[in-house]
């Protein structure tokens, strides 16, 4: 039976969090925000009774840091969990390591993870690495927790979770910027609305299904769709002679970046030493 989970933070990341393990029929569930409109919706919409802030939370407890990273040291300086618990501590701030989590909340059960807001749909993919110390049977809830709202993958080198967190974490948010984009295109021919989020939604769909069940390369069936001197390949041809794909990368690679700025707030080398965030 899985222990108590303690959800911090109810925004969008962390109420996907909680409809995730709501789907999976937690029986022991906390959630905290100190947001009064955020307390009320949970408990509106789904009988949730919402704390204010941190209390009484056991040494055993699954804790899930959904919580921004400017306010985590904040947060640390509460003192709401106990040192040296053996509880699992579960984060998913954007650019805090395992090795600041571990320094400044003292404790050595840390998993790291990066996951996207379809989670709120079950369909989320996040990204996740262990801290050095972490057990296997810690591991292996942190594993039952992410799978409840979606697909995870775990990393050994926790670097990669900054790049993760651009393409897993922001990817959702840029795949929605170019929808955007091909909706307005719509509605500029002619379209309605209605009919133009129909169209764009079920290209976006149906491309992404292709991709897992046929397992084509995204290249195999760009070049597919490409008839040559055609409609599509006039207007590939556009993007690559005005850098797209370039662009796109470097936007990933800023969004990267920033997620290393973010855990450059942090001082880990001694607890109670907290940085604050600017």
């Amino acid at each position: 039976m899985m222990k108590r989970i303690v959800v911090i933070g109810a925004g969008h990341m962390g109420t996907a969090i909680i409809l995730g393990l709501l789907q999976k029929h937690c029986a022991d569930l906390c959630v905290v925000d100190p947001s009064e409109s955020r307390r009320n919706i949970l408990n509106e919409r789904h009988g949730l009774k919402v704390a204010k802030s941190p209390e009484n939370i056991g040494d055993d407890d699954i804790v899930v840091l959904a919580i921004p990273p400017q306010t985590f040291s904040t947060f640390a300086k509460g003192a709401y969990l106990r040192s040296d618990r053996t509880g699992l501590v579960i984060s998913v701030m954007a650019g805090v390591t395992t090795a600041t989590i571990s320094n400044l909340l003292a404790t050595n059960q840390v998993i790291r993870a990066i996951p996207n807001t379809p989670s709120e749909i079950f369909q989320g993919m996040t990204v996740f690495c262990a801290s050095s110390s972490t057990n296997a049977k810690n591991l292996a809830i942190a594993e039952d927790v992410l799978q409840s709202f979606g697909k995870t993958l775990r990393v050994m080198d926790e670097s990669l979770i900054d790049h993760a967190t651009a393409l897993c974490g922001g990817g959702p948010a840029f795949v929605a910027y170019f929808a955007n984009a091909m909706q307005d295109f719509a509605m500029q021919s002619g379209f309605n609305h209605t009919d133009a989020a129909l169209m764009v939604g079920q290209v976006l769909r149906g491309t992404a299904d292709l991709l897992d069940v046929t397992g084509k390369s995204a290249t195999q069936i760009c070049n597919e769709v490409m008839t040559p001197q055609g409609t599509t390949e006039r207007g590939i041809f556009h993007f690559m002679e005005n850098n797209l794909e370039l662009i796109v990368r470097s936007g990933l690679a800023k969004s990267s970046a920033r997620s290393r700025e973010l855990g450059q707030f942090f001082n880990v080398k001694t607890r109670g030493q907290h940085a604050r965030p600017k």
